[in-house]
């Protein structure tokens, strides 16, 4: 049986829904995974706004807007919203109650099973720091 990774176990800062992510995934992360590619798509937003309204940013998308109206003759309007019907049915369920049963847990990330054990806080690496030897140690008298 392969060894289950240790699992960490936050509320997204997005959605605030719970997640799992193993330690082999974990980096710091906040967001789960739907909302870090929306937290990534607004961060670009963001950086390229302030690159707008910087005096260079200004200065190239003039001259790409002008590169732009001389490339367009003809202006294409929006495509119409598609139809949707207003009396569709839904489909019915059966109303059953499940039973309740311990279920594995997943890292929401890559899909690994993790231990059912989960930390609620980062896993602290030791980066840097003096390893002492006991070659370096100074010898007796």
């Amino acid at each position: 049986m392969p060894m289950e990774a240790n699992a960490r176990l936050f509320n997204c800062a997005r959605c605030h829904s719970q997640v799992v992510i193993c330690s082999y995934c974990d980096r710091g992360n906040i967001y789960c995974p739907d909302c870090s590619r929306h937290a990534r798509k607004q961060s670009l937003c963001a950086a390229g706004q302030r690159y707008q309204n910087s005096f260079k940013g200004k200065l190239r998308h003039a001259a790409r807007q002008k590169r732009y109206r001389g490339r367009l003759r003809n202006k294409v309007t929006h495509h119409p919203s598609p139809f949707i019907a207003d009396n569709d049915l839904l489909p019915q369920q059966p109303n059953e109650q499940k039973k309740r049963t311990a279920q594995p847990i997943i890292c929401h990330f890559c899909g690994n099973y993790c231990s059912s054990f989960v930390r609620l806080r980062f896993l602290h690496r030791r980066t840097g720091g003096k390893v002492h030897h006991f070659s370096s140690w100074p010898s007796g008298p």
